[in-house]
């Protein structure tokens, strides 16, 4: 995979995750996420389950995502990127500063799933 195309398809990866999260298509979401998944964020460590619960009670506005950074290890795609996002949790409205976000994608035989997500933004 060229290095180009790698950077297009970890960009894309997180790209489409967002956007089902902001669509709020939770069965997409779902798919996207292994069930071995874990993921930390300035509250606390969450696995699968609680990942979920958060994101559905997330409501996601506007977002902008740029400087992507990609790197392939084995199966894996090393997403990076940073992310200015109107997001309220259960109705206290978060700070649109951007922040950094890391994700890590496991090539499985059904397509791509998301095994770790480091979201830096306080909650």
């Amino acid at each position: 995979m060229s290095e180009i195309n790698l950077n297009l398809e970890g960009e894309n990866l997180y790209r489409q995750f967002i956007s089902a999260i902001a669509g709020q298509n939770w069965s997409a979401v779902e798919a996207m996420i292994s069930p071995s998944f874990q993921s930390v964020h300035s509250d606390g460590a969450r696995d699968h389950a609680a990942e979920l619960a958060l994101l559905k009670g997330v409501n996601l506005g506007t977002y902008t995502l740029h400087d992507f950074k990609v790197t392939k290890a084995n199966n894996h795609l090393v997403v990076t990127c940073w992310n200015s996002i109107e997001e309220t949790i259960d109705g206290e409205r978060l700070s649109t500063k951007s922040s950094t976000r890391l994700s890590v994608w496991d090539k499985t035989p059904n397509g791509w799933q998301l095994i770790a997500l480091a979201n830096l933004n306080p909650v």
